[in-house]
């Protein structure tokens, strides 16, 4: 029988597996470690076989506290790629400067949460076992809070492809709201240098809204799994509309000055 967990909730009540992850454990207890290993290699949410996470932290767990370090190190590999897969589709580079290294960030720091669970912290990934999903969008909410702000960049407003520039409809959408309505100026190369250089002089917090908006960042959301504005630069809806206002005025008016000269 899979062990209870012994985290407890605020009420003194333990957390306990959904009956679905119980019967998964029950079943993959009986099979050898390859089979299991076997089982959890598919990654794919849809495909055929495919074992919740819930599972296969347990296992990883097991491994660990069962001296079975070979087998812990071929689930965690296998753990670490669903979360890189998981982290690719919430922070895609497409969507804000330096994905990658962000990523990578999130990634060590759920590594060495890992670690601290296996040298004793008792529970400490017991919430993972009931809804991994869950618990892991909310360790990664926390870590884009102490990071994020540092790593917001002004993104770009095209990139290069076939000797040209293509402006993605986030960008433009974004735009229109400091271009008066009419977001077809940014394909002028000369006003789009004006722009950069427009949004570079503004204070960092306004700086830092506009970056996001242009990085196709919605400013709020009612679902928590959401990175928006709000959450990335820790402070209220109000806040990040107020900086958004005063940045779209301040280069309303550095770019109508830019256009009289």
């Amino acid at each position: 029988m899979p062990e209870p967990l012994k985290r407890k909730r605020k009420d003194g009540t333990p957390y306990e597996r959904p009956a679905g992850i119980e019967d998964w454990l029950k079943k993959l207890e009986i099979v050898d470690a390859s089979e299991r290993l076997r089982q959890f290699a598919t990654l794919g949410r849809k495909s055929p076989g495919y074992v919740p996470s819930e599972v296969l932290i347990h296992f990883l767990r097991r491994a660990w506290a069962e001296g079975m370090h070979g087998d812990f190190e071929k689930h965690f590999r296998i753990l670490m790629k669903r979360v890189e897969q998981s982290l690719c589709s919430a922070i895609s580079d497409a969507r804000l400067a330096g994905a990658r290294g962000i990523r990578d960030e999130i990634m060590g720091r759920f590594a060495e949460r890992i670690a601290k669970d296996c040298r004793g912290r008792v529970g400490l990934l017991d919430f993972y076992e009931v809804h991994f999903d869950q618990a892991f969008a909310a360790f990664r909410t926390s870590v884009l809070r102490q990071i994020g702000p540092s790593t917001v960049e002004t993104v770009p407003l095209g990139t290069d492809e076939d000797d040209g520039l293509e402006i993605s409809a986030e960008v433009e959408a974004a735009a229109a709201e400091f271009l008066g309505g009419d977001p077809e100026k940014i394909d002028d190369p000369a006003f789009r240098s004006a722009l950069t250089s427009a949004i570079d002089s503004l204070p960092d917090d306004q700086k830092q809204v506009i970056g996001l908006l242009l990085q196709g960042f919605q400013i709020d959301s009612k679902d928590k799994d959401v990175m928006t504005i709000a959450r990335i630069l820790q402070c209220d809806e109000r806040t990040v509309r107020n900086r958004r206002d005063r940045a779209c005025k301040a280069l309303k008016i550095i770019l109508q000055e830019e256009n009289a000269q």
